[in-house]
């Protein structure tokens, strides 16, 4: 199953308040606001700089989230709970800020084929139980999954979403998170059959039903040269910048000082009446604490 067939089963009603965490260059097409922490700087996060999609951006962090208790209908975070450092404490802020929640991250199988050095965790689940192993995995294929990274995997992967991907779609307050104390590597030994327990798979060459635009990708880099296929394919959208914030979604913002809703836009700042400050870059507020 595609992604898109996945994010069709998100229910998203008229007039539900969405905020997307995290959301890369593949923001939530139902999005009313976006909470990005790094909106400018992509570093080794994100293989593609951030699209900004038409509605507004603040800067913050996943662990400290300017949204009030209840102050949202829906939290969609796509590939981010991996990479933190305190996976408790976002779901804890998930649970306090919004009715429902989807979350998405790799699968085991995705994990093992490219050891992401930056993925703190592996996070499986057991329905809405969320179970974190601390990400010691060996790089057991090198760099062959990322220098040899090319339209078919890029294509065969996208058509195995599912396989490599778990989703979560379900209300806040039923996620549980738990902390095994065995790490990846040691679950991967424990689970994997191995010696004469290893399996033999049926040989079946199984041939998804690939896009137009996927197949001429693959005849493009076959008959294109490196160099001419490397700068044909790169992202040609134009910079985008965020949209304004408007009031409406002020209004569902809170102080991370105080905690006060009673926010107001002074100049190139949003101000709190206890005196703090959240400036102003390039259209998106800064919300992070850690600034």
């Amino acid at each position: 199953m595609r992604r898109d067939q996945v994010l069709r089963g998100i229910e998203v009603r008229s007039g539900d308040f969405v905020i997307d965490i995290g959301s890369g260059h593949r923001p939530f097409w139902r999005a009313d606001l976006v909470i990005e922490k790094y909106p400018f700087d992509h570093g080794l996060h994100r293989n593609q700089p951030m699209r900004f999609p038409g509605v507004p951006v603040i800067k913050a962090d996943a662990h400290a989230l300017p949204v009030p208790d209840g102050g949202c209908d829906l939290i969609f975070a796509s590939h981010i709970i991996e990479h933190l450092t305190d996976p408790q404490c976002f779901i804890a802020e998930v649970k306090r800020c919004s009715r429902r929640v989807y979350l998405e991250f790799p699968s085991r199988y995705r994990e093992l084929m490219h050891a992401w050095s930056f993925h703190a965790w592996l996070v499986e689940a057991r329905g809405t139980v969320l179970r974190f192993y601390r990400n010691d995995l060996p790089q057991l294929f090198g760099p062959l999954f990322h220098a040899e990274h090319d339209a078919a995997l890029g294509a065969w992967s996208e058509a195995r979403h599912e396989y490599l991907n778990t989703s979560i779609y379900c209300l806040s307050e039923e996620l549980e998170c738990e902390f095994p104390s065995e790490t990846l590597t040691e679950l991967v030994l424990r689970d994997s059959p191995s010696g004469d327990s290893k399996l033999n798979f049926a040989d079946v060459i199984h041939r998804p039903a690939y896009s137009l635009r996927e197949t001429l990708a693959f005849a493009a880099q076959s008959l294109l040269s490196s160099g001419l296929y490397t700068k044909l394919s790169q992202p040609r959208e134009k910079p985008t910048s965020p949209a304004p914030l408007p009031e409406a979604v002020l209004a569902r913002l809170m102080c991370l000082r105080c905690r006060s809703t009673a926010l107001r836009r002074t100049g190139n700042e949003i101000t709190c009446s206890c005196g703090a400050r959240y400036s102003q870059d390039r259209g998106v507020f800064d919300f992070d604490p850690q600034n």
